[in-house]
């Protein structure tokens, strides 16, 4: 253990094997892009080699759990737990093929010899040991303020000009010195925290892909053939997206909308040829318009449904002009070109794959939950003495819990592109890669519940456990408590970061490898392991304290055992998890095995037709927008809107003042048109100001260059250069669309015979007007309020938690009439407890609970979509904008609140299992605890009930809002949200009553797997406490709203 470690992962396992064979893969070495991420990680290592021989020296005190012997009484001890374990995953899986069988016995054998237990364990210490001298924690002195950074993490500053001018008369030597200067200047952007490096090539790409867009298309005169390519010039922007693998399948199912939308309004546009008299086509033309936009934005086969009215619209109008039949399919010429350039600027000249940005962010949440749980670790090992560590450890919790939660979710994002590309490379094992990195990430996903109960049980202290860490009624128990879990604690820690190392390896693209293939059983033991000292720690620590002591002196006690069972608890929930994947991950790959060995059945000729055939069908037959309120409200809205703007193109009077570019109003509407009021809004604005920058731009252009094409091109690519690196993620659209704009104005105005001085007035012109349509439509016509919704549905969502809190407390009752008649069944002999389950399919009413919370979820979600929009609405008087600070609040903490109530449902659907199953520790053993739950929930429904009575008076529309001259009045039904904060702390007292009296006419041995099910009830408590506390929270912003309500003299 005193000796290095080694360089990386591959050294310290080399008896790997590949996942893989070689006919799947392109290549047998990862990228160079992954080769330099290694080189990092050994530079890395290298440097922090002093401070892991410090963490290495503080594991010698585990030397005295690494006895055989112990080991094997260990084993004993839980050995009728393990073997119910694996029979049970035995008979979830019955079809073993020989070699697997062969495994598991190899692993019983491991589980009866403690010297091979001893080496696993040593290994996955190890393994432990290498991922956390790579993460920032091993490169700092958390006892110093500024750290211990090593020197080689550190970025040189950029050369001086000195140096600089002293190499000029070498061309080689002043290229490289301008290229150490660039990369020196990425590296201190990126230090610091910027993206210059992203922003550059992002903006590179996209500046280039226009310029070659009109230089292919304009510059060799082809427009006469192939028609609009201002058009095709949108639909390179729209379809360029964040890399390769998102812009393929968008690409592809653009192209194909575009074909059915073409197919659909050519026979509309050759059909309005055949009307002689212009006032008949002028009363055909919007009825035309109407309907096709009606079917466009309502068709399930159309992608961009907004943006597929442009290609129906210009097609349509196209008899108004000068009709030439195949122009529509020159025009879907222009298109296609236009996504194939957007398609190829993703691969030269800088390739722009998220299967590397998946390659990163995997190595990030590889190393973000290696130091969660080293910090996790830090904080348990806190006996009261040193404060600093345990708060330095809990913000290190605290952090990491939110980066792994964004991390996730960036791999969830990027998912489905990494899988394309996988698929289109063929090489890491192509589509089974995809399937393995996608097992993985929702595994991922679903850690995000236990890490988030992980992080509010070290962060907020429950009431009742004081306000200083360090007190003494606390750090004596917190002695006793880390004195009997430190060395157990430490070794499950060890095994999950050891597991996570594995399945990375196996679900990493550039990987793929097998590593420890023995950590599940190390895993497995760890956790019984720190089950076993957990439960006793916690029993010693309350008899302990409570020897002489009041049951209110014992509140601080059991307000922190609360907080260290949740906290306990989460880490398991996260074993577990990783435990279940290992197993299923097993399985999957003893399956694949036993296929190979038997042979791959012979595919059929007519296989892949019958695919076809059947993914034709499922096209065609999806089910169309016109079930959903809110879908009908868009197709209504956005048909309306253009039969209005179509008047520009078949009313004389309004088609003479438009001329030649009467589509723009309703090519307007198209564009900014969105589900919501306060995105349109924005959209419309961002379009507006977007098309006056551009305008200023074209014109100081006409002014130096005159019409020179390939003047105007390079032009046109220094401004997209220029306004997408300068483009910010809240007016995204405005910049982008100042790009289009730019190549609309200088190459889209032949029809004037390139006036653009002419053309950026009218086209400014055009464009408002097609604002003003669209705010008459959506504002006076078809009126959605944002606002409206938000302001309701977080009144509604106090409401719904008041009924999910009565429904809670009727099925804690009919839990406890069960375990009752339980009881007496077992005593008299009596089937009572068997009829209650016969009554009905749902005797204990769990699924009016699950539907509570399911509309309590639909609440949330509503909340957090509208959020946005409502702030963003424009305000016409007629009320009070949002406060947009306390309504985010608001939104997030009824979002924490719904979660708390997810696991609330799953934890009593849990006891209820428990409780019928035969001969489980719980069924009979527990029978005061369901009256401890409805007694605690009756308290937090009494609170709910006198909250919504107030909110309900203050508010009598149902809207959170300043209505009646309540100010005041709205301030004080806040403040009944306070009141939560008795329920907590009364809660925890009967808890505490409620341990001592289980404690004092139970007990707990060492073995007793009892304890186990006293930390399942434990966790109910704190999740009901959790609840109240977020709706206290949610109370508070509540209060902040009602004092900008204005006052009335």
């Amino acid at each position: 253990m005193n000796q290095s470690q080694p360089s990386n992962i591959r050294q310290l396992f080399p008896a790997e094997r590949r996942l893989h064979s070689s006919s799947h893969m392109g290549c047998d070495e990862p990228t160079n892009t992954h080769r330099i991420t290694n080189t990092h990680r050994d530079s890395t290592l290298q440097s922090s080699q002093e401070s892991t021989s410090k963490s290495l020296a503080q594991q010698q005190q585990q030397q005295d759990l690494e006895d055989p012997r112990k080991l094997l009484e260990l084993r004993k001890t839980n050995s009728h737990r393990t073997k119910t374990h694996r029979d049970s995953s035995r008979q979830s899986s019955q079809e073993f093929t020989r070699k697997s069988l062969a495994q598991e016995e190899d692993e019983e054998e491991d589980l009866e010899d403690p010297r091979k237990l001893l080496e696993l364990r040593k290994s996955s210490h190890k393994l432990s040991m290498q991922l956390a001298s790579q993460t920032e924690l091993s490169t700092m002195n958390l006892s110093t303020p500024c750290g211990n950074i090593s020197g080689s993490n550190r970025v040189s500053p950029p050369p001086s000009a000195s140096s600089l001018d002293s190499i000029k008369g070498n061309r080689k030597r002043k290229w490289n010195c301008k290229s150490r200067l660039m990369r020196s200047t990425c590296c201190l952007a990126q230090e610091h925290g910027g993206d210059y490096a992203t922003r550059t090539i992002t903006a590179l790409r996209v500046a280039l892909g226009s310029g070659v867009t009109f230089a292919s298309l304009v510059i060799p005169e082809a427009t006469a053939e192939l028609g609009v390519v201002w058009v095709g010039h949108i639909w390179y922007h729209v379809n360029i997206a964040t890399s390769l693998g998102a812009s393929v399948p968008k690409v592809f199912a653009f192209g194909k909308s575009i074909v059915l939308v073409s197919l659909v309004s050519w026979p509309v546009a050759y059909g309005l040829t055949f009307l002689e008299k212009e006032w008949i086509a002028s009363i055909v033309f919007p009825i035309a318009i109407f309907f096709l936009s009606l079917i466009i934005m309502t068709s399930p086969q159309i992608t961009s449904n907004s943006l597929m009215l442009v290609v129906m619209y210009i097609i349509v109008a196209l008899p108004f002009g000068v009709w030439v039949w195949w122009k529509p399919v020159a025009w879907i010429g222009t298109y296609f070109v236009c996504l194939a350039i957007a398609v190829l600027v993703n691969i030269f000249p800088f390739p722009n794959l998220a299967l590397n940005k998946t390659c990163h962010q995997l190595e990030r949440f590889e190393k973000d939950i290696t130091m969660l749980l080293l910090s996790t670790k830090i904080y348990s090992n806190n006996n009261g003495t040193n404060v600093k560590r345990a708060r330095q450890a809990i913000s290190t919790i605290e952090f990491m819990s939110t980066r792994i939660a964004a991390t996730i979710a960036s791999l969830k994002a990027e998912l489905p592109a990494t899988k394309v590309e996988l698929r289109l490379l063929r090489w890491c094992g192509g589509a089974q890669a995809g399937r393995d990195l996608e097992a993985w990430i929702q595994q991922a996903e679903r850690l995000l519940d236990p890490l988030q109960q992980l992080r509010s049980a070290v962060m907020q202290k429950v009431l009742g456990e004081g306000s200083n860490s360090s007190s003494p009624e606390l750090a004596e128990a917190k002695v006793v408590l880390n004195g009997v879990i430190g060395s157990s604690r430490d070794r499950l820690i060890d095994a999950m970061v050891a597991s996570i190392a594995v399945s990375h390896a196996w679900a990493h693209p550039s990987e793929r490898r097998n590593i420890l293939p023995n950590v599940k059983t190390e895993l497995r033991q760890a956790l019984l392991d720190c089950e076993h000292s957990f439960h006793l720690a916690i029993c010693n620590a309350a008899h302990h304290k409570m020897e002489g002591a009041s049951q209110r002196e014992q509140t601080p006690l059991f307000a922190h055992l609360t907080r260290r069972m949740a906290s306990f608890h989460a880490i398991f929930a996260v074993a577990e998890s990783l435990l279940r994947y290992l197993e299923n991950h097993d399985r999957l790959e003893d399956d694949k095995q036993g296929q190979n060995m038997e042979g791959r059945p012979k595919r059929k000729c007519c296989n892949p037709v019958r695919q076809k055939l059947s993914s034709y069908k499922t096209f065609c037959l999806q089910r169309w927008k016109w079930h959903s309120k809110d879908d009908r409200r868009m197709a209504l809205k956005t048909a309306l809107g253009m039969v209005f703007a179509s008047f520009f193109v078949s009313m004389p009077y309004l088609k003479d003042m438009a001329a030649p570019y009467g589509t723009w109003p309703g090519i307007t509407i198209a564009a900014v048109n969105q589900s919501t009021t306060g995105s349109s809004f924005h959209k419309a604005v961002d379009r507006l100001m977007a098309t006056m920058i551009a305008g200023a731009f074209s014109l100081i252009v006409a002014d130096f260059l005159d019409n020179d094409d390939v003047f105007k091109t390079v032009a046109l690519t220094i401004f997209t250069f220029v306004t997408i690196y300068l483009r910010n993620a809240e007016h995204a659209y405005m910049y982008t669309y100042a790009c289009i704009s730019v190549g609309i104005m200088l190459f889209g105005s032949a029809k004037t015979d390139y006036d653009i001085e002419g053309y950026v007035p009218q086209r400014i012109e055009l464009i408002f007007i097609g604002i003003i349509i669209f705010v008459f439509t959506e504002l006076l016509l078809f009126p959605r309020s944002s606002r409206k919704i938000v302001e309701t549905t977080s009144l509604d969502f106090c409401m719904s938690m008041k009924a999910f809190f009565k429904q809670a407390i009727v099925c804690s009752e009919k839990l406890e009439v069960y375990v009752n008649e339980l009881k007496a069944d077992s005593k008299h002999g009596t089937n009572k407890a068997v009829v209650i389950l016969n009554e009905s399919k749902d005797p204990f009413q769990l699924n009016v609970l699950y539907g509570i919370q399911s509309k309590l979820k639909a609440q949330s979600d509503t909340l957090c979509k509208e959020i946005d929009s409502a702030i963003a609405e424009p305000s016409l008087g007629m009320g009070q904008p949002l406060h947009a600070e306390s309504f985010r609040r608001l939104v997030t903490q009824q979002r924490n609140s719904e979660r708390q109530a997810a696991l609330l449902c799953n934890t009593i659907s849990k006891l209820v299992q428990y409780n019928q199953q035969e001969g489980h520790p719980m069924r009979g053993g527990f029978s005061t605890w369901p009256h401890v739950h409805r007694v605690a929930l009756q308290e937090a429904s009494g609170a709910m009930d006198s909250i919504c009575c107030w909110l309900e008076s203050v508010f009598p529309d149902g809207r959170i809002r300043a209505q009646e001259r309540n100010s005041v009045k709205a301030v004080n039904a806040a403040s009944t949200f306070r009141s939560l904060e008795d329920i907590r702390e009364k809660i925890v007292l009967d808890w505490s009553g409620s341990f001592e009296d289980v404690l004092q006419h139970n007990g707990f041995q060492e073995s007793d797997p009892e304890a186990l099910m006293l930390m399942k009830h434990g966790i109910i408590t704190t999740i009901i406490l959790e609840i109240c506390r977020y709706m206290q929270d949610a109370g508070k912003s509540i209060e902040e709203i009602a004092y900008h309500f204005p006052t009335f003299q």
